[in-house]
């Protein structure tokens, strides 16, 4: 009993032990952790002294100042008419400025409102330099006698009286405005609810409205200047053409400007300043590039005699400066210049310039010169080479031929604000003496094949091509079939216009998909007076923007006095156009 007692007490004395052992060991490990943990801060504080110590050292008022300077975060209302892409360039300039904002709810809740108005009454456009953001532009289809509308006629429209806009149709019945969706809340935004005949379009309407405004001939729409394209016709408003580079905005009565508003007038006054500096229009004037195309010159027979009479620039002086306003200026010059010409050979049809006839090319602003004509060897290849030459030292492109076949080929090339324009031509018509050689000058040929490859290799480099031929002459509106064949042939194989440069009489156009065909021209300069047809002429006023051909503008001439064009009157524009119409191949 004894030794039972005693061998319990030394296990119960061991069991302390171990106790007593183990705490002592958890004891030890956990003081040694926390002085290796305390240690760490202390040196991370230090080091954080240190380097704030460093950077107040550098510039300490700074980065006080940053640490003290509250968070500024604006509340921001846009009003849902604004096009995507405005509200993109308004926000980014607010955070530019403000670094972050927030979207209000509703006006009465935001620091700023920004919303669209007339250009007239936004910030910044007392200043020349102004470009109103947003640009419209009425538009009908391009088989549309009428040019442009009043403005006060448009508001009675608008207002609830179609009577008041009548005149823009051809047919005499009621105009009804087709309309995309996105731009009738805007115009609503500015000019109130719309009581007027009005169908409104889905938001993917753009590629398919010309071909409704063909369809529909009592219809017109409003569109943004960027939409434009070949198939429409820009109205001008009140007399302004958007395609006047002189185009004053703050007149122009579709032209729209960002309108800020909010609770702090110097926040407001900052905003519009920045949103006004950044010079975003839909309409930028810096990418817009305009060309006049011309049909047949030719400084021989009457019309030389007129200048023998006269002087050289008579038979420009009521047309100089419609033909010289313009980037480029084309002139189809179909003869040679030949010193001690005298003309005595007309009644042969071989016909010469004198050298100093090259002065009314000058005049009207000619840029460059087109070489398909079928008389530039009427005198031989001696003087189709001083011809090139005399071009060559005036700074005169040319193309649609050269001093031999290789050249021939070679387009004219313009490369202005952003727009690669190239020029390229041929002479189907012949006689086979005019053609260019291996080793001789003249025109083009027409090597189709050839000419098709030059033409996608240009598109392909990015250039909008123009194509010209000197075609089998037909004194009619309407051009004959293979003449159909041969220009859609260049259109397929990439250029974005053809021209006939060949026809005495105007001609039908023609508007796909893919390009714009001018059938003929008829005469610019040249002495045909024997009916109303080779009286009555065209000048093809092509726009291109941001490297896109965008629209086309006929302005149309009588010739007087066998050398003499002048702008049409207005009975005699309405009857031309007609005429040009009904020649169209149009699509149904």
């Amino acid at each position: 009993m004894g030794i039972r007692r005693q061998k319990n007490l030394t296990l119960l004395y061991l069991f302390f032990s171990f106790l007593c052992i183990f705490l002592g060991i958890s004891i030890f490990l956990t003081l040694l952790t926390s002085c290796q943990l305390l240690g760490t801060g202390l040196k991370k504080e230090d080091q954080t002294k240190s380097e704030n110590s460093t950077i107040r050292g550098g510039d300490e008022r700074d980065v006080e100042k940053e640490l003290e300077k509250p968070a500024t975060r604006l509340s921001l209302w846009i009003d849902n008419s604004i096009p995507l892409y405005l509200k993109m360039v308004i926000k980014n300039e607010v955070r530019k400025k403000f670094g972050s904002f927030s979207l209000a709810e509703s006006q009465d809740s935001a620091d700023v409102k920004v919303g669209l108005d007339f250009a007239s009454k936004c910030y910044g456009s007392s200043e020349d330099s102004y470009q109103a953001p947003l640009i419209l532009v009425p538009v009908v289809s391009f088989f549309t006698v009428c040019d442009g509308v009043a403005w006060e006629d448009f508001l009675k429209f608008w207002n609830g009286n179609p009577q008041s806009l009548s005149y823009i149709t051809d047919q005499g019945g009621l105009p009804r405005l087709l309309i995309p969706e996105d731009i009738f809340n805007i115009l609503e935004g500015v000019l109130g609810k719309c009581e007027g005949d009005v169908e409104i379009l889905s938001q993917d309407s753009r590629d398919s409205l010309a071909y409704a405004l063909n369809k529909e001939e009592n219809s017109f729409s409003i569109i943004p200047f960027d939409w434009l394209e070949p198939g429409l016709k820009a109205l001008n408003v009140d007399n302004m053409s958007v395609f006047d580079r002189k185009l004053n905005v703050r007149e122009y009565p579709l032209a729209l400007g960002i309108m800020v508003e909010g609770k702090n007038p110097d926040i407001v006054q900052e905003l519009e300043s920045n949103i006004g500096e950044t010079g975003f229009s839909n309409r930028d004037i810096g990418e817009l590039v305009t060309l006049n195309m011309t049909g047949v010159t030719a400084l021989v027979r009457g019309t030389a005699r007129k200048m023998e009479k006269y002087g050289v620039l008579y038979p420009a002086q009521d047309i100089a400066e419609i033909l010289a306003d313009a980037d480029i200026t084309h002139i189809s010059n179909e003869i040679p210049f030949v010193e001690g010409c005298t003309g005595a050979r007309d009644k042969d049809l071989v016909f010469c310039s004198k050298p100093d006839y090259i002065e009314l090319i000058k005049y009207v602003g000619t840029d460059v010169i087109e070489l398909t004509g079928n008389h530039m060897n009427d005198y031989g290849h001696e003087w189709m080479l001083y011809t090139l030459d005399l071009y060559d030292r005036e700074g005169l492109a040319y193309f649609g031929g050269g001093r031999n076949l290789k050249e021939s080929y070679k387009p004219a090339i313009f490369e202005i604000s952003g727009n690669r324009i190239a020029f390229l031509g041929c002479n189907q018509f012949g006689p086979a003496y005019d053609w260019a050689g291996k080793e001789t000058p003249g025109s083009t040929p027409p090597n189709y094949q050839d000419l098709e490859n030059v033409v996608s290799d240009l598109k392909n480099k990015g250039y909008i091509v123009i194509f010209t031929f000197q075609y089998a002459e037909t004194y009619d509106y309407r051009p004959i079939e293979q003449q159909v064949i041969d220009f859609r042939r260049m259109i397929e194989a990439g250029a974005s216009i053809v021209s006939g440069s060949q026809s005495h009489h105007p001609m039908g156009v023609e508007i796909t998909e893919d390009g714009f065909i001018n059938y003929g021209l008829g005469n610019l300069f040249f002495d045909q007076m024997f009916s109303l047809g080779v009286r009555q002429g065209i000048i093809a006023k092509h726009v291109f923007y941001r490297q896109r051909h965008i629209n086309t503008v006929l302005i149309t001439t009588m010739l007087e006095d066998y050398c003499r064009p002048r702008l049409t009157t207005p009975e005699e524009r309405a009857f031309l156009l007609r005429s040009i119409f009904e020649g169209s191949i149009r699509e149904t």
